[in-house]
């Protein structure tokens, strides 16, 4: 059923992949080459050149954050199946640890050397471990049911 608390972590998760749209994750700012923040959609100038930069290079990390965010979602229907479930989120622990890989180690030391501005994190970069922490909670429970189920039909 859809109000088990593993739907109600996935939907946390999805809400999370939704705050990476909005919230910048790593901020560079320095008062004369401009500020600069990396968004799960690219790097955003707010300096003379306005829009949007970098967006070939962090297309990876878009496509990473709308995958996850579309698995967690699939994810919460499929409470029939709980096997293909507890599968896809653990595939979805396995994005998410490599979008917090790609952000920590890699972006923000890219651009840090590209720029040559000391980068800040922001909010924004702790959310991908906040639904890490989610997409586990999510498997616990989904293999906590799957043993009581099992455990009550060997009952009958």
């Amino acid at each position: 059923m859809i109000q088990r608390i593993q739907s109600l972590y996935l939907f946390v998760v999805a809400v999370a992949c939704t705050l990476l749209f909005f919230f910048p994750m790593i901020d560079y700012i320095d008062p004369g080459k401009g500020t600069y923040k990396l968004f799960a959609t690219g790097m955003k100038s707010y300096s003379d050149l306005p829009g949007l930069l970098f967006f070939w290079e962090t297309l990876p990390l878009l496509v990473l954050v709308i995958a996850s965010l579309v698995m967690a979602l699939i994810t919460i229907f499929l409470y029939k199946k709980r096997r293909i479930q507890f599968q896809l989120v653990n595939i979805n622990v396995l994005i998410n640890v490599l979008l917090i890989a790609l952000v920590f180690l890699l972006y923000s030391r890219i651009f840090e050397n590209r720029l040559q501005i000391p980068s800040n994190y922001q909010f924004g970069m702790y959310i991908p471990l906040i639904s890490l922490v989610f997409l586990i909670l999510a498997s616990r429970s989904i293999r906590k049911d799957d043993s009581l189920v099992k455990s009550s039909d060997r009952l009958r």
